[in-house]
């Protein structure tokens, strides 16, 4: 994903700042400023792709209307478990999901040695990301990262049908507030949101918490806010 982002700029010749988040966001006259910590930006136009608190704080003083369409938005946080395990009797699968009816802490597997050819390793070890936590259910979220790599070893074993060997080595990332919720209405609600927005020359929304959480989803919606910016400047 670094990577990607890198050669994103490299390819744009855009201007990538680091630790600087954006305080204040106001239109004057046909262009527009961006408190960027200290500093203030002069803009052409913005495209707001950040979660939907900030986003709906951002727009306080553009419109209030489409502000109180975006913050309804409510996210889950998340665990990723990563383990590296050797001999593993695992199924021919990319990964699979677990529904939440099952009362696993584990709601999904990714197999990186299966999914992604290049990480397949001769020797047998295997490469196993678990994603942990479902929304409003943050307590198997307060364990350690030792007691949640446990518990995340131990339910894999269950759901694989086989103990899984001891790992060789385990990482634990924890993304707080990560995953929109989309809740019934919300389709509508951005496009409420958007509306209230067309008048107001110069701006746009896009990412997870408009269009969709993959990563296809908002590089789609990235394309579509600035298409929607330039055939508004033209």
């Amino acid at each position: 994903m670094g990577r990607l982002v890198e050669a994103v700029v490299k390819a744009s010749g855009a201007e990538l700042r680091l630790g600087a988040p954006v305080r204040n966001l106001r239109r004057t006259g046909t262009r527009w400023q961006v408190w960027v910590g200290d500093t203030v930006l002069d803009a052409d136009a913005v495209v707001l792709a950040v979660p939907a608190r900030p986003a709906a704080r951002l727009l306080g003083d553009v419109s209030q209307a489409a502000a109180a369409q975006v913050g309804v938005l409510d996210y889950a946080s998340v665990a990723l478990v990563t383990l590296a395990v050797r001999g593993a009797k695992l199924p021919e699968l990319s990964g699979f999901l677990v529904p939440a009816s099952q009362g696993r802490a584990v709601k999904a597997l990714t197999i990186f040695t299966s999914k992604w050819g290049h990480l397949a390793r001769p020797d047998g070890l295997a490469l196993l990301r678990a994603s942990v936590g479902r929304y409003r259910e943050e307590a198997v979220l307060h364990r350690t990262d030792e007691n949640l790599a446990e518990l995340v070893h131990a339910e894999l074993g269950e759901l694989l049908g086989a103990p899984l060997p001891e790992p060789e080595w385990v990482t634990v990332n924890r993304w707080g507030g990560a995953l929109p919720q989309y809740a019934p209405g919300h389709l509508d609600r951005v496009a409420a949101a958007r509306a209230e927005l067309v008048d107001t020359q110069g701006i746009a929304l896009a990412g997870a918490a408009y269009d969709g959480v993959g990563i296809p989803a908002c590089v789609r919606s990235g394309w579509t806010a600035a298409e929607r910016l330039l055939d508004s400047m033209a």
